[in-house]
């Protein structure tokens, strides 16, 4: 007659037998790490405390819509954190001057520069399966194509969040599309432009200074519990610097 174990014994006796290392994380064992901040106080709130560590997150928008320039604040609070950072840019546009003006220490960002889209699904898996990195942003604006949303919708997410799964690491999607990596985000914020701030003088010469951006919380899977409110307002308004 076969042996009846609970869910609980049956993890035990995979432990014993050196058998452990693809069970799921139990919380009450290893608690999760506190959320790391998204450099701007509102859309901390918004997320209920900042970016879950060990997740996905998405963030959408149109071009001009403020997501490059919020991508860039947040690796500028990784790097400030002292942390190894990676971006990975999709499209070849990424601006060293620009990010280093939004407060990024390049000294810690590792840039990997990709000349099609398809090339960076193979840099974000080498950079998650080498594992140290606080904050990877994977920068996919600019590419805006219906065959592309499906093609990149149809890529193994769940098996690119399990690479994360119980670490440091903070892996944020950043496209024009809405719902690349749905299935397998924790939260996906969507950036819209309120107002532009022009620099210089109208008529001569004008320069995109900064833009306000309504920021809304499409959807947040796993907020922290220790942060958790009866009722939190699902969008706020940004002001960010141009990037560009």
């Amino acid at each position: 007659m076969a042996a009846v174990v609970t869910l609980d014994r049956l993890q035990g006796l995979l432990r014993e037998r050196g058998l452990a290392h693809s069970l799921p994380w139990r919380g009450e064992t290893a608690p999760a790490p506190p959320s790391a901040s998204t450099g701007a106080e509102a859309l901390d709130t918004l997320l209920n405390g900042g970016l879950a560590r060990g997740r996905i997150h998405e963030i959408s928008g149109a071009l001009s819509s403020g997501c490059t320039a919020a991508a860039l604040a947040m690796t500028a609070a990784s790097t400030q954190r002292g942390e190894a950072t990676a971006y990975i840019d999709a499209t070849d546009n990424f601006h060293p001057p620009t990010a280093r003006q939004a407060g990024v220490d390049l000294n810690r960002l590792l840039l990997v520069r990709c000349q099609w889209p398809r090339e960076a699904w193979d840099a974000v898996n080498l950079v998650v399966g080498a594992g140290g990195f606080g904050l990877i942003v994977l920068d996919l604006m600019g590419t805006r194509s219906r065959r592309f949303l499906q093609e990149w919708q149809m890529r193994p997410w769940l098996k690119l969040q399990r690479g994360i799964e119980n670490t440091r690491s903070i892996l944020l999607v950043a496209a024009t599309c809405k719902g690349i990596a749905a299935h397998a985000a924790a939260a996906r914020v969507e950036f819209r432009r309120k107002e532009a701030r022009w620099n210089g003088r109208p008529g001569v010469s004008l320069v995109l200074g900064g833009m306000q951006v309504e920021a809304t919380l499409a959807y947040q899977r796993h907020p922290q519990p220790a942060k958790r409110t009866l009722r939190r307002e699902q969008s706020c308004t940004l002001e960010l610097e141009a990037t560009g």
